[in-house]
């Protein structure tokens, strides 16, 4: 009997930790920079000709984000909402466009689809 209390116990302690970084109780949060938008390396050249050249995301353990878009013509563009995390499987809510959108994290790379366009994210 007491081998089993002991088995089952250490099975219970188990499966309440998390075995990778991004479980139930794993830690995304940080600043994570663009690096492709559909498999293009930045600086990235919208159909409207507008060019990004840099692109920081961060997300904070209060479940907020921040994201802020930098252009070559000197312009910037910040977003900002709030985001929940289930395993590494990321929802997006912004404050600023209403808009929802998905991601996913593994290891250090954060991947989003926003408005048809995957962008690639690396944690710094």
């Amino acid at each position: 009997m007491r081998r089993f209390v002991f088995f089952a116990l250490t099975a219970a302690s188990l499966s309440a930790c998390s075995m990778d970084s991004l479980g139930p109780s794993g830690n995304v949060a940080g600043t994570y920079s663009l690096r492709m938008i559909d498999g293009v390396r930045l600086p990235y050249t919208f159909p409207s000709g507008s060019r990004l050249i840099s692109d920081d995301l961060t997300l904070y353990q209060d479940g907020t984000f921040v994201d802020v878009s930098r252009y070559d013509s000197g312009a910037t563009s910040t977003d900002q909402g709030f985001y929940t995390n289930q395993n590494g499987a990321l929802t997006f809510e912004s404050s600023e466009s209403s808009l929802t959108y998905q991601g996913s994290v593994t290891d250090n790379v954060l991947t989003e689809v926003v408005n048809g366009y995957t962008q690639v994210f690396e944690r710094q």
